[in-house]
């Protein structure tokens, strides 16, 4: 599969290769390629939760600022180190603008 790069202007979706699952304030994800389970703490399962439609990173990361007291450098660093990790994993799809 072709790496697309992710920047705050790629639109980000969760694949269709998955199954999901809330648990208390995480999430579960069992990716269906390789049967592997992935767990998101309760920030990641919000980002996992904004990713369900497409949405572009630096949407995802507007709304994180209105709900978490953080600053835009480590919100967007955080959340694009999070989505590297789901797109290697194969759990997400990365879209270009």
């Amino acid at each position: 599969m072709e790496r697309t790069l992710l920047s705050m202007n790629a639109i980000v979706v969760a694949s269709s290769d998955q199954v999901s699952s809330k648990l208390g304030d995480e999430v579960v994800i069992l990716n269906l390629r390789n049967g592997v389970y992935y767990g998101l703490d309760p920030v990641g399962a919000r980002i996992w939760e904004l990713i369900q439609e497409p949405r572009s990173v630096q949407e995802v990361c507007a709304v994180l600022l209105e709900e978490y007291e953080v600053t835009l450098e480590q919100c967007a660093s955080d959340v694009l180190a999070l989505l590297r990790n789901l797109e290697a994993q194969g759990l997400i799809e990365v879209r270009a603008v």
